[in-house]
């Protein structure tokens, strides 16, 4: 994947005249105000290219919606859909067409994906806290949540990877927020940020043993024990496992109404393979 740079794209959405939404339900708006596109190939197209933040070549596109039409025929198709954009755009140079080349104007608009990485790009020890919160709250869904070409198996492919890499992504940053806030002492906190965590991944049992820990820790022994019940009972569903000896230890500790004796401890992210690019 490939995104705007923290200099490329307007620094906030009331400062570009086009405003892209795609994490969540996705939406265009023109200077706070609905922008709708009828067809639903031309929202993919311009969806598509908001993603990629800088131009794409016009054979990569056509290929992306046209894999199995002659290729004078996806070029003519793909200057329809342009037009049809120009036409709709009020202000048309936002579509730029450079040697063979499409994109968006990257000073004319704003992408809440290009401010989630930059925001979520040092999600580790030296991301501030306030750039991990705000990624945290441009993370309105999964990507394009709801919308779908299942005649473009192309484009499927690519809004499905997209997706998993957004969504890890915001888990990491939820992690990195947990810890931040229970290093703090902002327990309270550090538990909203958990179970938005698990609202996401349910079956993530570090999580839930961190929660039982927080709720141990700020004194709510009904809280932890609930949610022992919740790990057991998803991990049992889902999985047809058992907590591990760590969960159930921590469980006990709810259950004897004791205080944990050390720290808690930090989330530990798994090593996540990284997917394979969909240019």
């Amino acid at each position: 994947m490939s995104y705007h740079s923290p200099a490329e794209q307007s620094s906030s959405p009331s400062a570009a005249g086009v405003t892209l939404y795609l994490l969540g339900p996705p939406r265009l708006e023109w200077e706070g105000h609905a922008l709708p596109l009828s067809r639903r190939q031309v929202r993919a197209l311009l969806y598509r290219l908001a993603a990629e933040g800088h131009s794409l070549p016009r054979e990569q596109l056509c290929y992306l919606f046209w894999p199995d039409v002659p290729e004078a025929t996806a070029r003519r198709n793909l200057t329809g859909l342009l037009s049809h954009i120009r036409r709709t755009l009020p202000v048309p140079d936002i579509l730029v067409t450079q040697n063979d080349h499409v994109g968006l104007s990257p000073e004319g608009t704003w992408v809440d994906v290009a401010a989630f990485r930059q925001q979520a790009a040092t999600q580790g020890a030296l991301g501030t806290l306030a750039s991990l919160q705000q990624a945290a709250a441009l993370y309105q869904g999964r990507f394009l949540e709801g919308f779908s070409l299942p005649k473009n198996p192309e484009l499927e492919s690519w809004i499905t990877l997209e997706r998993q890499s957004y969504e890890r992504l915001y888990l990491e940053v939820l992690a990195a927020l947990i810890d931040r806030k229970a290093v703090s002492g902002e327990y309270d906190e550090a538990i909203v940020y958990g179970r938005r965590y698990l609202a996401t991944d349910g079956l993530a049992e570090e999580i839930h043993r961190r929660l039982i820990e927080l709720y141990v820790t700020t004194g709510d022994r009904g809280r932890a024990l609930r949610q022992f019940e919740r790990c057991t009972e998803i991990l049992e569903r889902e999985l047809g496992v058992a907590p591990l000896p760590e969960t159930v230890a921590a469980y006990r500790t709810a259950l004897n109404g004791r205080s944990p004796t050390t720290a808690v401890e930090p989330v530990h992210q798994p090593a996540w393979t990284p997917l394979p690019t969909a240019n």
